[in-house]
């Protein structure tokens, strides 16, 4: 047995209360005032509290008080409810719509039945004036446009569903695509560490295969000693060359964020870069909005960082590129620490 609970989950289902006028329903109204001979017609939706107007001819109205809706009675009952004089109508008589503005006297209203079978309101017609009778036709005529309605109803239901599944394969596709991107960067990253290069050439080749992937706007990567130096660098396009002119070469020790970041041996992420605390002006300046440090660990007495930089204002690290970075970096950090243990001679006793 369902209940008003199921209904009104039935009503929210369809999403379609104020929502702005549309065609389609207004239609039906002028179809309905045409063919009853009627100055008033309405699709009306009966929410918890109010009928609303999804569609309205001759009345300047958008809801009213459930409490007074003709249509909440409609609603009790799988056929056409008809008043064919409110002002006789115990029921009625008294209601403010019958007594005041729009001075209602004939009533007809036929439900809006879903397919599985929820009351959502009425398609309605009203006269000021009372009438004698309202034949069996006439109900049947009402029904089948209460029907068109409620078709209506179902097909933009089902274009909002077919909707929302395009776009949760579209980002389940693109879920996917990330993945196999990430997968192949990572083992692109992997094959560079089995050549035979250099701790710190590992990562210099390394760094524009990573940035190109995380499509960062700059990257670089950083040795830090007495000093910081920017060993090598890589940009995406002319926002990042704007920002690698505007940077400085080198910053003195302490100077900058990825000093700390070397000392935690942490990757650190940063939106906003000039309101950071320990951000350097002169970088600040150059335009970088948001910037990452991936640490990649210390040999021969330096520290090396590798620093990602997404030019222009709102820019965010998804969460793709920091697992690329951190992800990478790890590669990167394990080859150049293999590569430096057998470039460190073992001492003989």
């Amino acid at each position: 047995m369902t209940t008003e609970a199921d209904r009104l989950t039935a009503l929210a289902r369809y999403a379609v209360l104020d929502t702005l006028p549309e065609n389609a329903f207004d239609r039906v109204t002028r179809i309905a005032a045409r063919l009853f001979n009627a100055p008033i017609a309405l699709v009306t939706l009966v929410d918890q509290d109010r009928q609303w107007f999804k569609a309205c001819f001759g009345l300047d109205l958008h809801q009213t008080d459930r409490s007074v809706s003709f249509c909440a009675y409609t609603i009790q009952s799988d056929g056409v409810m008809v008043i064919l004089d409110a002002t006789r109508d115990p029921l009625f008589e008294h209601n403010p719509l019958v007594t005041s503005a729009p001075h209602i006297r004939f009533y007809a209203g036929a439900p809006l039945i879903t397919p599985d079978g929820f009351r959502l309101g009425s398609l309605c017609v009203i006269d000021q004036r009372p009438r004698d009778h309202f034949p069996d036709a006439d109900r049947a005529l009402l029904t089948d446009l209460a029907q068109s309605v409620v078709s209506e109803l179902e097909l933009r239901f089902t274009q909002r569903t077919l909707t929302q599944e395009a776009q949760a394969n579209a980002r389940l596709l693109r879920c996917v695509q990330d993945a196999q991107a990430l997968s192949e960067a990572l083992l692109g990253v992997s094959q560079l560490t089995t050549l035979d290069l250099p701790a710190v050439e590992t990562a210099s080749f390394a760094l524009p295969m990573i940035a190109q992937s995380a499509r960062v706007d700059c990257a670089a990567l950083l040795r830090l000693d007495d000093r910081m130096t920017a060993l090598t660098h890589w940009t995406g396009g002319a926002a990042g060359e704007a920002f690698l002119a505007a940077l400085p070469r080198e910053l003195p020790r302490g100077e900058g964020v990825a000093w700390q970041v070397a000392d935690r041996d942490a990757p650190h992420y940063v939106q906003d870069y000039a309101r950071h605390d320990g951000a350097s002006t002169t970088v600040a300046q150059a335009g970088a909005d948001a910037l990452a440090w991936v640490p990649l660990g210390s040999f021969c007495g330096a520290r090396y960082v590798a620093a990602y930089a997404l030019v222009g204002a709102d820019r965010v690290w998804s969460a793709r590129q920091r697992k690329l970075l951190e992800a990478s970096a790890g590669i990167v950090r394990q080859a150049m620490r293999n590569r430096h243990q057998r470039d460190v001679p073992v001492p003989v006793h």
